[in-house]
């Protein structure tokens, strides 16, 4: 039987978003941001208050997220919050409802085929994430748990936890200080040629890049070892 490209590595650290998580980021202008502050018991603004003060913090976020100036020092939701003039006088339990309401709508799902994938890798590597969320990371958690998965991970970095965001080298450097594995046998999947190939190549790690829509590296741009178009695929890839 002909290797795979992951034997000859002896853990897999992942990207979450859009590698096996999906449906997250739901910040569209079609979102009722208003409806889920009143879901989880928000009465104190209306609903077109909390719209504008979610869709206020994403849109600086984004712009930030594309900042290289952010990278290694990568502000919290609720210190985007604490900013807003328009909350500035609001009691802290409304502020920490807002957080809520955001990682509500940036938190996506495990899908049975994935959480199926992730066991299937377990069985012949350690795994582990390396993840950029803008949340605090607690449902982030809780679906790893409510999909029986929480287990399978040797380590779980998460970038709000640690003040930076992929590409930060530091983020990558933790998981192999963790894993006490030398980056030779490590190998990164993810689906972000920038935050993901880049940031992981920058420390030593060999990469996979998940290329769903068959974009075009231009000459610019970091090569990956492998590309694939889903999950699925690293099972089986010469």
């Amino acid at each position: 039987m002909q290797p795979r490209f992951i034997d000859g590595f002896d853990v897999i650290l992942l990207d979450m978003g859009n590698t096996f998580m999906f449906e997250a980021e739901r910040f569209s202008e079609t979102e009722n941001f208003g409806a889920t502050y009143q879901q989880i018991g928000g009465n104190f603004l209306s609903d077109e208050v909390v719209n504008h003060i979610i869709k206020n913090v994403c849109n600086t976020m984004f712009a930030d997220y594309e900042n290289p100036n952010y990278y290694e020092n990568f502000p919290s939701v609720s210190s985007y919050l604490k900013n807003l003039d328009l909350i500035k006088d609001l009691p802290c339990d409304e502020i920490s409802l807002l957080e809520q309401v955001f990682v509500m709508h940036e938190v996506g799902i495990i899908s049975e085929p994935y959480v199926s994938i992730l066991h299937q890798l377990r069985q012949t590597h350690q795994l582990g994430v390396v993840s950029n969320i803008w949340s605090t990371s607690n449902l982030y958690r809780q679906e790893f748990e409510r999909v029986g998965i929480a287990h399978l991970f040797d380590v779980i970095i998460f970038s709000s936890e640690h003040g930076c965001i992929k590409p930060s080298p530091r983020l990558f450097r933790k998981a192999v200080e963790l894993l006490a594995v030398e980056p030779s046998k490590i190998v990164f999947v993810g689906d972000s040629i920038k935050y993901d190939i880049a940031g992981a190549q920058a420390v030593g790690l060999s990469t996979v890049w998940i290329n769903r829509y068959s974009e075009k590296l231009n000459e610019s741009s970091v090569c990956p070892d492998l590309i694939i178009e889903n999950l699925q695929e690293l099972l089986e890839s010469p």
